[in-house]
């Protein structure tokens, strides 16, 4: 997997794929929704509750939770600042091109 991987990145013509304007725009939508849903995610397993499970085996799974939520929130942020960064992008595209360029 990991040489097939590789292949399409070299492979990969970022001119052919960059979205343009308006697409750039709908998928920095989408991106900011999935970091939404990511944030659902987060407040509903933020509300399991299981403190007064005391045994080891509830020990392990609260560890296993946090670690968890902690990969998460880490996803949730790369997501947000994935949003921005096409969003960014996409005004840039959307500006014509002046003399000189």
């Amino acid at each position: 997997m990991g040489n097939s991987l590789i292949a399409a990145e070299a492979s990969f013509d970022p001119g052919r794929w960059a979205p343009q304007g308006v697409d750039a725009r709908q998928l920095a939508t989408r991106v900011a929704r999935c970091a939404d849903e990511a944030d659902a995610a987060l407040s509903q397993l933020g509300q399991v509750q299981m403190g007064q499970w005391q045994s080891p085996a509830g020990r392990a799974y609260r560890n296993v939770l946090a670690i968890r939520l902690a990969e998460l929130r880490r996803a949730r942020d790369a997501l947000r600042e994935a949003s921005v960064m096409v969003m960014n992008q996409a005004a840039k595209v959307a500006v014509p091109a002046g003399p000189g360029y």
